[in-house]
């Protein structure tokens, strides 16, 4: 009994020199971070989690946060959501503490194309040893250390110019404005206009910003040309604050940035109409905002103008040369995807406006102007984008064929003058 008992011993002064198991913990605090943990169950291993809705007025889906304390464990997140919880390849990984990433359902889809089921709301992941900051998100988070690490290779050009629009709504952030001087000798022949992320979650439109200014600042002839004859800005967080708090950002309640082109509720959205109306006094408008359809969204697509023949002949044009420009791009544009203007439904003037004219899109607010020459709006899917997955890389290549694609219609058009 004795020895039984000096065994014992022995085994509990063993077990009291080895480190207790670490918990597992769900948090979201870094930029862009959202994410409301229901319940850690640590003996299970389960953790219960849904978006972190915030002002959203409707059901959301966008998420990112940061497990830590997981290591060599498999872990189940369950989601309590209504709608679908994840994209069409699940939630996107990141090992390197969101260095880079890659969607848990990525082999299946390329190797079969099997996509990942739309009523499936839990996912399973085994963590590594040296799995000490592993992230989940719906899609590629895009916040403001993106764009840093993109604009840093222009930073010594003196062609450019690194604006601040104003600041955030909170006073916490400067709302960014990127130009590129006009470069001719005279005044420019039209004012060309890019903003993306009214919608704070649409991180699939940034990096075809990115392309599309990589496409502006090279040696393409077409690129020369449009130095040489337009003054073009770009806007890449027009929601600076929701895109790095994290937010929904479509749907806010009152209403969120791309509604509020009449109320001016946002001061981004004030700052920048007054922007406009004070610098295009006189010259054509090219406008162009990028957003993201629906969770599910496999594809990318234009929107037709609304309600205005010569601006629609513009755009018809525009599907052509993209479709031209993009036949051997990785993400595939079908111009049977784009959604014409309509006097009803969606993509009318109805869609973007209140009931009493009381709200207005920036899509709707451009084309109102006399002098507007072409307004366009781009939606590109969160996770795959032409029915292939969305990587930095792709969505650059997009980018650069949709400014390729602009730059010639309006080469065009402009040099004949």
């Amino acid at each position: 009994m004795k020895m039984k008992n000096a065994f014992l011993f022995l085994i509990l002064a063993i077990l009291s020199t080895l480190p207790a198991r670490a918990e597992i913990r769900v948090d979201a605090d870094f930029p862009g971070g959202n994410v409301l943990v229901d319940s850690i169950d640590q003996e299970a291993n389960v953790v219960c989690a849904r978006p972190d809705l915030r002002d959203t007025r409707s059901d959301y889906f966008y998420f990112n946060f940061r497990v830590t304390g997981a290591e060599n464990r498999t872990v189940t997140f369950k989601f309590q959501t209504k709608g679908s919880s994840f994209g069409p390849v699940g939630p996107n990984v990141s090992t390197d503490g969101g260095k880079t990433w890659h969607y848990l359902g990525e082999k299946d889809f390329l190797d079969s194309g099997k996509i990942f089921p739309a009523d499936q709301h839990e996912f399973t992941w085994t963590f590594g040893p040296e799995d000490s900051d592993v992230r989940f998100a719906f899609c590629m988070p895009y916040t403001q250390a993106n764009w840093d690490e993109f604009i840093a290779q222009y930073r010594t050009r003196e062609d450019v110019r690194f604006e601040t629009l104003c600041r955030s709504r909170s006073d916490k952030h400067d709302v960014e404005l990127f130009r590129l001087p006009f470069l001719g000798q005279e005044k420019p022949r039209f004012y060309l206009v890019f903003t993306a992320r009214h919608h704070a979650c649409e991180a699939s439109a940034s990096p075809v910003m990115e392309g599309v200014i990589q496409f502006c600042l090279s040696d393409a002839p077409e690129a020369q040309w449009l130095r040489q004859n337009a003054e073009i800005i770009f806007v890449p967080f027009m929601d600076k604050d929701g895109v790095e708090n994290g937010d929904q950002g479509k749907n806010r309640n009152p209403h969120d940035h791309n509604r509020d082109y009449v109320q001016e509720l946002y001061p981004s959205v004030k700052a920048f109409k007054a922007l406009i109306l004070k610098e295009t006094e006189g010259l054509p408008i090219v406008f162009m905002d990028l957003h993201a359809p629906g969770s599910r969204g496999e594809t990318y697509y234009s929107h037709g103008p609304i309600g205005m023949e010569q601006m629609n002949v513009i755009w018809n044009r525009f599907r052509e040369k993209l479709a031209e420009n993009q036949k051997d791009g990785v993400l595939k544009y079908d111009p049977k995807q784009d959604v014409p203007g309509k006097s009803e439904g969606h993509n009318s003037i109805r869609s973007f406006t209140g009931k009493n004219g009381d709200l207005c899109s920036s899509r709707v607010w451009m084309q109102g102007l006399p002098n507007v020459y072409f307004a366009n709006c781009m939606e590109f899917g969160y996770c795959l984008c032409g029915h292939a997955i969305l990587t930095p890389e792709s969505g650059r290549e997009l980018g650069r064929n949709v400014m390729k694609s602009l730059a010639e219609i309006l080469e065009e058009d402009f040099a004949k003058e």
